[in-house]
């Protein structure tokens, strides 16, 4: 029998705010297979400020500090328990402690954007920017008082930080040989698919990937391979909650058990129940509408009007399968829950759209 060529990749370990996930990946004669998984609700509450102040002061947060205890402990069991192989790993960044910030730049060379943002940057950060790593996209070009200019979406987070979260990993054994964000890593499941993808005259249609989150949702945009936009929104399902315990005058825990329960179910009956409740606190739902559609303006501005060809949800929050027909039916693009793991596998199964990031990064090192 011929030998099969066989490439184990890092363990993707994602650290959100309320869970933590982990994927490995395996290529083996063209093939990705899935090694391992696994998942651990995190039962130590964010702190009601811990959006905010992991990213403007170096003072350490105890509930950030218990989270990480916790997802730490959850790590060291899995990877001696759990079928993960190798020493290697990819982690994300704690949302909290990312920043991005939307620039415009004078037209330069891609060796000169580094130092050019490190500038354009002072002042506009909660830290100093010579004290962060600093990545960035650039989304286009626009023309602003008879000037070009570049328009750049930099993602910031401080190297302390970032030092830290991989420190405490290389001390379960492992190898941290790469840190991502969550609005970037939920996209390379997709990019690697289209990676694939016979080429076309028109170019591979564009998508918009949106992770909802409880308190923050990421929005991205990508074209084939390409990643091309990224926006973090400070609206979550705890704002439609809280409006959903008021429209029916339940308890905040009452309103979030009985979505809960919805997201649960796919049976049509639950399904109409939770459309009509949506459909009832529809000024709330607009906020999140709104910000999809003001996303999508601004790439068909740059995109030389090329349109979005559909929304797919991600994250946990994505399992409502409710909100995301209300949500289509407000943006009027085909819009769908992801499966990350058939994007790259290409075979059928449950979708698990909460799992897309740490897929993402195990796929740092696919081929």
């Amino acid at each position: 029998m011929p030998h099969r060529k066989r490439l184990l990749l890092p363990i993707g370990i994602h650290f959100s705010s309320e869970a933590l996930y982990m994927a490995q990946l395996e290529q083996a004669d063209g093939q990705v297979l899935v090694v391992s998984k696994a998942t651990k609700h995190l039962t130590t509450d964010p702190s009601a400020d811990g959006r905010t102040r992991p990213s403007d002061t170096a003072v350490p947060d105890p509930a950030d500090e218990a989270r990480q205890a916790e997802a730490m402990q959850f790590v060291r069991e899995k990877i001696t328990t759990n079928g993960f192989r190798g020493n290697e790993a990819v982690i994300s960044l704690p949302p909290e402690h990312l920043v991005i910030q939307h620039v415009r730049l004078a037209p330069m060379q891609p060796e000169e954007l580094s130092s050019g943002l490190t500038v354009e940057l002072q002042g506009k950060l909660p830290f100093d920017p010579k004290q962060a790593v600093i990545r960035h996209i650039v989304a286009g070009t626009v023309s602003e008082n008879n000037e070009m200019k570049q328009d750049v979406i930099a993602l910031a987070a401080r190297r302390a930080v970032i030092e830290k979260h991989v420190a405490s990993v290389n001390r379960l054994g492992l190898t941290v040989t790469g840190v991502g964000v969550e609005p970037c890593a939920m996209c390379y499941p997709y990019m690697f698919a289209a990676s694939s993808e016979p080429a076309t005259a028109e170019g591979p249609p564009p998508i918009m990937i949106v992770h909802l989150g409880t308190r923050t949702t990421y929005v991205a945009i990508v074209r084939g391979a390409e990643m091309t936009f990224v926006k973090g929104v400070e609206i979550g399902t705890d704002n439609l909650v809280e409006a959903l315990a008021a429209a029916k005058r339940l308890t905040v825990a009452e309103a979030a058990a009985l979505r809960a329960k919805w997201c649960g179910s796919s049976g049509p009956s639950a399904i109409q129940e939770a459309v009509e409740a949506y459909n009832s606190i529809r000024w709330n739902l607009e906020h999140i509408s709104d910000e999809l559609e003001s996303c999508m303006r601004y790439h068909t501005s740059l995109a030389r009007g090329t349109p979005i060809d559909r929304l797919l949800f991600l994250g946990p929050e994505a399992r409502d399968q409710a909100l995301v027909r209300v949500i289509s039916a407000h943006v009027g693009v085909a819009c769908e829950v992801g499966n990350p793991f058939a994007s790259v596998t290409g075979t059928a199964g449950a979708g698990e759209p909460e799992m897309a990031v740490a897929v993402g990064l195990s796929l740092f090192g696919a081929q």
